[in-house]
């Protein structure tokens, strides 16, 4: 008792760098610093970045880093590389943008978040921008002109946008549906208001995916409810709640532009998809550069994984991708073994956070099925949710030393996984082109 009194009173983390990281979020996501006037060219989120970065590494005490972190930075010196090595003159630009959209946000996310409490704090933070940012694409869609209150207009016969990093439709809908597993947390977890207000947010989510129009969105989201069935009930149950929802996904993907391979911007898709491959057979070991996947073939592959393994070789792919399949195992792991955890074992605490893991586990599933459709590997959100999955996974263990994982292990079923991604890819494009 002595000890893990001792252990806990030199634990320091103050509330001023999760403050900071609340404002972060809002800053990046809600963009108010292009809205008002008045904040118009003030580096606002590299001002938060900064300052967030400095009462950690001053403050926070114990600071824990896993492999994750490690592999992000060994990232920056292969994007620089392969930059340099396929002519692109941009080569430290490109590392930079990983160091700013990518590491940053994965360190501060995965170190602020130590408390069960501050995790849901950020949620119901998450799901108010989302209001506000559904709100925006309603106004867009009602007005004579397209515009919102944000000041942006919406594309393609009425796609709903917003500013900065959300200013694609694509965005708007992987953000929405990362935030569709923090509605049903609160939805499960509340009381009888808190019941309705989550209801309600999660119609505002739904509305906002099909103002977005956005066919990754759409599958992403079939992807993750099934998951969700195929996890928790597994079997004959997973089955039965699968082709009672395979109807129901059909009629409203019928609703969206068309997703069939034969028509002709999917067509094109999957020959951006094949090329991909192509550069990274041609260059294996560092890709043809990064940002040089539009000089070879003149448009994304609107596919992460293609995307990275062409531009940064086999080398930057197998960093990325576990960078994303191992956070993905923490939290899988953890849902797998709480199933086998006996009542008396189940405090509050630890059901509270096994709750939270499977909130964010279904929250970066989604990220991961939109990533076979769309070319996100520098969305930030990704970087958020990944760092809160690692955060929990860390309380965790602290609360229960059964679900640390075996890292060695964990490792060889993550790079199985990264290229099993490639095959299935490979295997895909050969029955279909």
């Amino acid at each position: 008792m002595n000890n893990k009194y001792q252990v806990e009173s030199m634990e320091k983390h103050p509330a001023l760098a999760f403050i900071l990281t609340l404002l972060f979020s809002i800053f990046v996501l809600l963009r108010p610093q292009e809205i008002f006037p008045s904040l118009y060219g003030v580096p606002v989120i590299a001002v938060l970045s900064v300052l967030t970065l400095i009462v950690i590494f001053s403050s926070y005490r114990p600071i824990k880093f896993v492999p994750q972190h490690y592999f992000l930075l060994a990232l920056y010196p292969v994007v620089f590389i392969s930059g340099v090595l396929g002519w692109n003159n941009n080569g430290l630009t490109q590392a930079n943008f990983y160091f700013n959209s990518a590491l940053i946000p994965l360190l501060i996310f995965s170190i602020t978040f130590t408390s069960a409490e501050r995790q849901t704090k950020f949620m119901w933070l998450s799901l108010i921008i989302s209001a506000f940012l559904v709100h925006n694409g309603h106004v867009q869609q009602n007005s004579a002109d397209g515009f919102g209150w944000s000041g942006t207009q919406y594309v393609e016969k009425g796609r709903i946008t917003y500013l900065g990093i959300l200013g694609d439709p694509n965005d708007l809908g992987i953000f929405f549906i990362l935030n569709i597993p923090f509605a049903l947390y609160f939805f499960r977890n509340s009381s009888f208001i808190g019941k309705t207000v989550a209801l309600c947010a999660l119609s505002w989510l739904f509305y906002g995916i099909y103002m977005t129009n956005s066919r990754g969105a759409m599958i992403a989201l079939s992807g993750v409810l099934a998951a969700y069935f195929i996890i928790k009930y597994g079997g004959v149950k997973a089955i039965i709640s699968s082709l009672i929802l395979a109807p129901v996904g059909l009629v409203v993907m019928s609703s969206f532009r068309a997703v069939s391979s034969d028509e002709a911007s999917a067509k094109g898709r999957l020959w951006a998809w094949w090329d991909g491959l192509e550069m990274l057979k041609a260059n294996p070991i560092w890709g043809v550069g990064s940002g040089n996947f539009l000089e070879h073939h003149g448009r994304v592959a609107h596919n992460t994984y293609v995307q990275i393994a062409a531009e940064l070789g086999l080398t930057g792919y197998i960093l990325w991708s576990s960078i994303l399949f191992l956070t993905l195992y923490l939290g899988f792991n953890c849902i797998q073994l709480s199933k086998t955890l006996k009542n008396s074992k189940v405090t509050v605490e630890l059901l509270q956070e096994l709750q939270l893991n499977a909130t964010l586990f279904y929250s970066l599933c989604g990220f991961a099925m939109c990533s076979f459709f769309l070319t996100r590997n520098l969305f930030i959100g990704f970087y958020m949710i990944a760092g809160m999955l690692i955060a929990s996974y860390l309380r965790i263990i602290k609360i229960d030393s059964s679900f640390k994982v075996n890292y060695s292990i964990a490792m060889k079923k993550v790079i199985t996984a990264a290229f099993s991604m490639l095959i299935i890819i490979w295997i895909t494009l050969k029955f279909t082109l």
